[in-house]
């Protein structure tokens, strides 16, 4: 009987995780080298007008940070996001209360990049996987 060669699942499934993970790791640190420092820097500034720059710079999520997910911290920051929404439409001052809530958002957003870090090292394991199926189908395919 005759063997099957499963070497372009195997390559496949070394190739397709590992260009995901690329991608999701390439947000993730973007995220977390670029967006959120100064999303915070802009946070922690005593003027209102900074504050309204880093809210409407985290106003977006980001890839695993949607704020539309059910939970506990997702619904402390969607309340808060129709609180400062409403304080940017209306042109009213932020002030060092609100830093609070801002700060809230932020960490949902550093979370959220910290699980696209961890989402492709978990895809960089499952590429590592396939390619060393491949590599020991190729070798019993000889």
């Amino acid at each position: 009987m005759k063997k099957i060669d499963d070497s372009k699942i195997y390559l496949t499934i070394f190739i397709v995780p590992l260009i995901i993970g690329a991608i999701i790791c390439g947000i993730s640190l973007y995220s977390i080298m670029l967006v959120e420092p100064k999303a915070k820097a802009l946070i922690n500034s005593e003027i209102s007008k900074s504050m309204k720059e880093g809210y409407i710079i985290l106003r977006e999520g980001g890839l695993f940070a949607k704020y539309n997910h059910w939970d506990s911290d997702g619904d402390i920051v969607r309340k808060s996001l129709r609180y400062f929404d409403n304080k940017i439409y209306n042109e009213l001052e932020m002030t060092k209360d609100d830093k609070r809530y801002l700060n809230e958002i932020l960490k949902r957003r550093e979370s959220g990049s910290k699980l696209g870090v961890k989402t492709s090292v978990f895809l960089l394991i499952v590429s590592l996987t396939g390619l060393i199926a491949y590599i020991f189908e190729r070798r019993s395919a000889r």
